[in-house]
């Protein structure tokens, strides 16, 4: 697998790898050249990779080339290395500051806000990373985008955002992170349950809107494990004969997961006070067809190479309850799951 990559990336065509959670099904789909390929409608068919801004046209490789492989299943030991690096700590406590007054001054209950790491490290082994972290996180979507005109990305992100099949809708309400510790259960805070509630309840109301017709089965909360770390989830399901991707996205991103609640201030908030673009991290990617048939998966755990390394990205949501130091511990917890597969 490696080699068929290797050989795409140094001939500079566009190509995109992935491995769906549970799976040891490895797809790629790629090109003969750097063509952006643009859909409006997602009346085509390949692998979509979707920026965090609202807009209009999507990129996507096309899957008239594709491939696979299998890979091995392996353990890896979730130990405490990683990244612990303290700079800009002092901006990000600022900015939870700053959204916690906006929570209290006005109708904003939650903002997702994030931040950068530039993680200096040799770049020229970004396949060996890549596989790094499939043999990490078995139960994530890993992917790998390279385009030579968008950029290379790759992560391991535990939250799906759509799987659209035969009119059938599941989704995920993701949210609260604490730590994994051996044999022991995962605790929660009254604020990461409060904050799981406003994701589920959103989404919710955003697909009754959408379409009031709808009859939305809400799952059981229960806890999930995402390598080192556990998060509070929520299945929703629903089925109509009418439902479109395109519309579906449209009520849908960015959920409150990744941008907060009510959907208008909170990203508001987030436009005037990141002061950075976060391009495709906390948008949505994966396979799609038709606009009837997609599995796609909100942009999380993951970096965008660059010169000199990686840029990290993490991020946390912010409620009335928030505690500034905890909000920057998880951030770096989260840093971690990209960090230990360089």
């Amino acid at each position: 697998m490696l080699d068929h990559l290797k050989a795409l990336h140094e001939k500079k065509v566009a190509f995109a790898v992935y491995k769906l959670p549970n799976s040891n099904e490895v797809k790629l789909f790629y090109q003969k050249n750097d063509e952006l390929h643009l859909t409006f409608d997602f009346s085509e068919a390949g692998f979509l990779m979707a920026p965090f801004a609202e807009t209009d046209f999507y990129s996507f490789i096309p899957n008239t080339r594709q491939d696979s492989f299998t890979i091995a299943p392996e353990e890896f030991n979730f130990d405490n290395k990683g990244i612990h690096k303290e700079e800009n700590k002092e901006l990000f406590i600022d900015l939870v500051h700053k959204a916690k007054q906006k929570l209290d001054q006005t109708e904003l209950q939650k903002v997702v806000i994030s931040r950068v790491i530039n993680h200096k490290v040799p770049n020229e082994n970004l396949l060996q990373t890549f596989q790094n972290l499939l043999k990490l996180y078995s139960n994530a979507f890993v992917y790998l985008w390279h385009h030579p005109q968008t950029g290379s990305w790759m992560g391991a992100t535990p939250e799906r955002f759509i799987n659209l099949n035969k009119g059938v809708l599941k989704t995920t309400a993701l949210a609260g992170t604490t730590q994994v510790e051996d044999g022991k259960k995962a605790k929660w805070t009254d604020k990461e349950i409060e904050e799981q509630q406003l994701v589920t309840d959103d989404i919710k109301a955003s697909l009754i809107q959408m379409l009031p017709e709808l009859k939305i089965d809400v799952g059981t909360l229960k806890s999930t494990r995402a390598g080192a770390l556990w998060h509070l989830k929520t299945d929703i399901k629903t089925k109509h004969p009418n439902l479109k991707l395109l519309n579906i996205v449209k009520a849908l991103h960015p959920t409150p997961a990744v941008g907060g609640v009510p959907k208008d201030l909170s990203i508001k908030f987030i436009h005037k006070n990141e002061e950075y673009d976060r391009k495709f991290y906390t948008g949505f990617l994966g396979p799609f067809e038709a606009n009837k048939q997609a599995d796609l998966f909100v942009n999380l755990r993951c970096a965008e190479l660059t010169l000199t390394g990686y840029n990290v990205y993490v991020g946390a949501g912010i409620t009335s309850k928030s505690n500034p130091e905890s909000e920057w511990n998880e951030t770096q917890r989260k840093a971690n799951t990209f960090c230990k597969a360089l």
